[in-house]
């Protein structure tokens, strides 16, 4: 599976971005995703194909398509919300998503703070 590649996505005028990530179809498998340089707030929750909220993990770096590996933090029914690149003139740069269920989405959020 390709990464998903969110880098030219422009912010739009509400402020935030929102989008539906398709992740791997094995369970625990990394979908990299690569974020807009705006991008200064990531909100992630995982959820299968009829919008019911999941688990899953989320790491600074991986293999797409590959095992999510043992350095991430888990993501759980009330999904995550962090900084990007705080204090840095950008922010960009890649982070790796996995359900623990099979043929599951990300929800995620990006705004610019």
């Amino acid at each position: 599976m390709a990464a998903t590649d969110l880098s030219a996505e422009a912010l739009p005028l509400v402020g935030f971005l929102t989008k539906r990530i398709t992740l791997d179809s094995t369970a625990n498998n990394a979908r990299e995703i690569i974020l807009p340089p705006w991008a200064r707030r990531v909100s992630l929750f995982i959820v299968d194909g009829s919008a019911a909220i999941q688990s899953g993990a989320v790491a600074s770096s991986g293999t797409d398509g590959a095992a999510i590996g043992t350095d991430y933090l888990p993501i759980t029914s009330g999904g995550l919300t962090w900084r990007v690149a705080p204090g840095r003139a950008t922010g960009g740069g890649s982070m790796y998503v996995s359900a623990t269920t099979a043929s599951s989405f990300a929800q995620l959020m990006l705004e610019q703070e």
